[in-house]
């Protein structure tokens, strides 16, 4: 231990406290304090667990085989109307739930018989514990209906029945429980002999549905077909039909040819009307209609222009010859002019010619016209009925298809309808077992014991979690802020227990308490080297901590070097005076007499042997103790003792009961601070600690008491509080 002198520890915030580091010291700790208690409720749960599971009736399994085929063999496919598909792996879900139903477990207890016999009523005499009651306290019980007893049966195999599919095959497992190995097997072989006859009536049942339901359908499916065909015949007499081909060709070749005349007489029209339109504008401005294109096209009036050419050749070429009054020349003359007079009569004859071949074109086109739209109608209600045909024509071919298909499907049905196979075959049948699968006692041992060890951990843990209380050296300084002087080891006392450790350290010098008691005072010498303690004043949070035991072995220690004086200032609950009396009667009078002035210090003081230790008891209980402590004439006596000893050791009431250790701490130069280690709760120690701080006391440090030497902290003899065992395994021995 470091004797140097400490700074003061600060102590945690609630922050710091909650926020402390994983300690698997502190989880050691607690397993070792609760070691007893977890090995009790471990090993209690464990006995539990052997009892129940002793008790248990012993079950066992029967398991049979059974391969399931994706698709049984059929001689008929009848896919389509059962609508389902064994490609898929809901059908395999399928099957493992028609295995648990309730149908197979109802054909399994008919097969084996079950229920039995109805109970025998049971005479009050054996119904247990209500035997010992009064008739009237209980009804009497009714005996199980056959419906209940049925259905508890039924509901019994459902719920046993145990389906096991076999990995990446089309094998499963069946497996049934029982008490009787026996009644197991032949569950067990019951169950695949319903499933497979389930099977089998279930596909007859589907068979015969199909049949019944082909043979309903083909007679409506014949009704429809002789109706349709009835419904074309009578649309064909109707309308006069007898070939659809002819019925639409003959229009479409009347429509093509009309609607090309029509386009031939619109554009011979289209011809006329522009012929027809120069001459009408060569009419009203008066010009010549010969150079018109449609006129002198035609072969009189080119005929007509020639003669006229040749007769205006004629008379140039006599008029070079001849006067204008020679016969020849006149004759020209005259043949000119008829000759103009006929290509003028020409002109105006094709002219009235192209007018008339106008109108005619017009009318021909109007005519055409008509005709065409008078086709059109006709070919739309041709088209009409020909679709009206076809619409006929398709429906009684459907129908006729349709009605095909399910005679064919409805013959094939029929033909094997006497036979079927089932789609799985039993692989194993069960065999008796000769192993139960439950209880495991042995595992359900374990499990308790593992259970009780994981509860009574966790109690631990718990417990550990609400006890509030300062367990050792490292708690006390994290919580406290005090630096710790000193642990005191719990002492086993038989006789006088309140008062021996109070003068343990006197009695036993060699044992481990003692060493505990010399280091604490190292501890308080050293704490002020240069200035030493000169009044030591000793208090806890409450009574019962073992200030006192600390205050007087201290004082012994302190007296086996140097002129010491114990002083009981505990006026309310004084204990110094009787632990050193030793049995013999104590001084009555102590510090209440020589601060009251009824007694003279030498008349109270008592000297211990072989030591320079005094002890001044608390003498006659005042009924005002806090007023005599904080009394003037109490310090000048104080002041007038520290004259006379090295040191003065005084033992206080406790800081929070009382406000003594408050005053007194004002006088002292040193406080020591007692905790009681597993009881002195860390709250209480705070508020204790924080009252003598706040009148500036000087608290050098905390001693711990009643620690358990070995703790799962310590080694073997780690600290100094195991020298006793450490002398005697090495051969020494040492006065109790």
């Amino acid at each position: 231990m470091d004797y140097r002198p400490q700074e003061p520890i600060q102590p945690p915030t609630a922050s710091e406290d909650a926020g402390a580091g994983f300690d698997i010291r502190a989880l050691l700790r607690v397993l070792y304090k609760y070691k007893w208690g977890i090995v009790g409720l471990s090993l209690l749960t464990a006995v539990l667990a052997g009892l129940w599971v002793f008790n248990q009736v012993h079950i066992y399994r029967a398991t049979s085989v059974l391969l399931i085929e994706r698709e049984a063999p059929k001689f008929v496919s009848l896919d389509d109307i059962y609508g389902a598909s064994a490609a898929h792996w809901e059908y395999y879900q399928t099957q493992y739930e028609i295995l648990r139903s309730r149908p197979i477990a109802e054909r399994v207890a008919r097969r084996l018989g079950l229920p039995g016999p109805a109970p025998v009523a049971t005479p009050r005499a054996a119904e247990g514990w209500r035997s010992l009651l009064p008739e009237g306290w209980f009804p009497e019980p009714q005996p199980p209906s056959e419906e209940d007893r049925w259905e508890g049966t039924v509901s019994g195999i459902q719920n046993g029945i145990i389906v096991t599919p076999v990995r990446n095959s089309q094998l499963v497992r069946i497996s049934t429980e029982s008490s009787d190995p026996a009644e197991a097997v032949r569950r067990a072989n019951a169950v695949v002999d319903a499933y497979i006859a389930e099977d089998l009536e279930g596909r007859l049942q589907m068979t015969q549905t199909a049949s019944n339901w082909l043979m309903e359908r083909l007679q409506t499916l014949k009704e429809k077909l002789d109706e349709s065909e009835m419904a074309l015949q009578t649309f064909r007499e109707q309308e006069s039909l007898i070939d659809v081909g002819g019925v639409g060709t003959l229009p479409a070749q009347e429509l093509a040819l009309t609607t090309t005349n029509l386009a031939e007489a619109r554009e011979e029209r289209a011809e006329k009307e522009a012929a027809l339109e120069q001459i009408r504008r060569a009419r009203a401005s008066g010009a010549s209609m010969a150079a018109i294109p449609a006129v002198l096209s035609d072969l009189s009036v080119q005929r007509a222009r020639q003669d006229e050419s040749d007769a205006e050749s004629t008379v140039q070429e006599l008029g070079t010859r001849y006067g204008p009054l020679h016969p020849k020349m006149i004759a020209a003359q005259r043949e000119l002019e008829s000759a103009r007079e006929v290509l003028t009569e020409r002109v105006n004859t094709v002219a009235s010619s192209i007018e008339a071949d106008y109108r005619t074109a017009l009318s021909a086109e109007q005519q055409l016209a008509a005709q065409l739209g008078s086709i059109k109608d006709d070919a739309q209600v041709i088209s009409r009925k020909q679709n009206r045909l076809r619409t006929l024509e398709r429906e009684v071919e459907q129908n006729r298809q349709l009605y095909e298909l399910f005679q064919t499907q409805f013959k094939e049905v029929d033909a094997s309808g006497g036979v079927q196979t089932a789609n799985a075959r039993v692989i194993e049948y069960a065999s008796t077992p000769k192993t139960p699968v439950r209880p495991n006692r042995k595992r359900t041992v374990m499990v308790g014991f593992v259970l009780g060890l994981l509860l009574s951990i966790g109690l631990a843990f718990l417990l550990d979690h609400l006890d509030a209380t300062l367990k050792g050296q490292e708690d006390v300084e994290r919580r406290l802020g005090l630096p710790v002087l000193g642990l005191l080891p719990l002492l086993k006392t038989e006789h006088d227990k309140d008062l021996s450790p109070i003068r343990h350290f006197s009695e036993n010098t060699r044992s481990t308490f003692s060493e505990a008691i010399r280091t604490i005072r190292t501890s308080v010498l050293l704490s002020a080297i240069d200035t030493p303690h000169k009044i030591v004043l000793v208090t806890s949070s409450m009574p019962g901590e073992g200030k006192t035991t600390l205050a007087t072995n201290l004082a012994h220690a302190l007296g086996q070097m140097k002129s010491v004086l114990l002083i009981d200032a505990d006026m309310r609950r004084p204990m110094v005076g009787k632990a050193m009396a030793k049995g013999n009667k104590p001084i009555q009078k102590g510090l209440s007499d020589v601060i009251s002035g009824e007694a003279k210090f030498a008349e109270c003081v008592r000297s211990v042997d072989n030591s320079e230790l005094k002890v001044l008891s608390s003498g006659t209980i005042p009924p005002n103790p806090l007023e005599i402590l904080s009394s003037k004439r109490f310090s000048e006596a104080l002041q007038q003792m520290s004259s006379h000893f090295d040191h003065i050791v005084i033992d206080c009431a406790p800081a929070l009961a009382v406000s003594d250790a408050l005053v007194l701490s004002k006088m002292a130069s040193a406080v020591v601070y007692v905790v009681r280690s597993d009881r002195t709760p860390y709250k209480l120690a705070q508020t204790g600690v924080g009252r003598l701080r706040r009148v500036n006391a000087n608290l050098i440090g905390a001693v711990v008491n009643r620690v358990v030497a070995r703790s799962a902290r310590y080694g073997k003899y780690s600290g100094y509080y195991q020298y006793d065992q450490y002398y005697a395994d090495y051969g020494y021995h040492t006065r109790s």
